[in-house]
């Protein structure tokens, strides 16, 4: 049976349980100060990742460009209804764009000719990526798709290295092009 003696007793109860529960304004300080490191923390490396994440898609779209050139060589296709029959390159004209051509000046040294070779499309790279060398050509001369480095043909265990930096954290990535034609990306230390 409730009486008075028992409901307060029951009422002290609760009172106890209430006043040791909840948290002090140390506490609540303590935790948002540690989330709001880690916050920064997260934020600071999602700056870095998006960097990173530039430089390598720069350089793989830069490797495909590179093997679109040597399959439009290959299969002889066709740009404005002709055919190139010097090739297909890939020119680096300063450290932040490059340019897919067809090389349809013939010229004896199978290099990058400006307002004689067809441009077929230019690309620039993402803000605060540059590419190394510049004023470089690589082009792929059918029906083999024998490959020339700045006029100079690429034979035996020779190899091309176009190098891409991102210029904020100097992260380098390589585009390489062997002697065979294998294109390769692959991260610089």
């Amino acid at each position: 049976m409730l009486n008075l003696k028992n409901v307060l007793k029951i009422a002290s109860r609760k009172n106890k349980f209430s006043k040791g529960a909840g948290f002090t304004i140390v506490e609540l300080i303590v935790v948002v100060a540690i989330t709001a490191i880690l916050a920064a923390m997260v934020f600071a490396n999602m700056r870095h990742g998006g960097r990173t994440i530039d430089l390598n898609s720069d350089a793989e779209k830069l490797a495909t460009v590179i093997k679109q050139a040597q399959m439009m060589a290959l299969s002889g296709e066709k740009v404005d209804s002709s055919r190139a029959d010097d090739g297909y390159g890939v020119y680096f004209d300063t450290p932040n764009s490059y340019k897919l051509f067809a090389n349809t000046y013939s010229g004896p040294s199978h290099l990058y000719e400006d307002g004689q070779d067809m441009l077929i499309r230019e690309f620039d790279l993402t803000a605060k990526v540059t590419v190394s060398p510049d004023d470089t050509s690589i082009i792929f001369v059918p029906p083999r798709g024998t490959i020339y480095v700045d006029g100079v043909l690429l034979v035996g265990g020779s190899i091309s290295k176009i190098t891409l930096t991102q210029t904020e954290n100097d992260s380098k990535m390589c585009v390489e092009v062997n002697s065979q034609g294998k294109v390769d990306v692959y991260k610089l230390p």
